[in-house]
């Protein structure tokens, strides 16, 4: 399970997957992407990278 909410008492979010601290980041916006990064991942979804 992946989730954003507030982290801490901050003005920072963070990223749980299975209740475990992934990331803590500035803007809620920049969490939700981790979060759908993750989700697409897991779907097998992964987006394809040129190196």
């Amino acid at each position: 399970m992946i989730e954003v909410k507030k982290y801490r008492q901050t003005r920072f979010w963070a990223v749980y997957v299975d209740g475990e601290l992934l990331a803590v980041v500035v803007y809620r916006k920049g969490a939700q992407a981790i979060a759908d990064h993750l989700i697409q991942l897991a779907r097998g979804k992964g987006t394809e990278h040129a190196a």
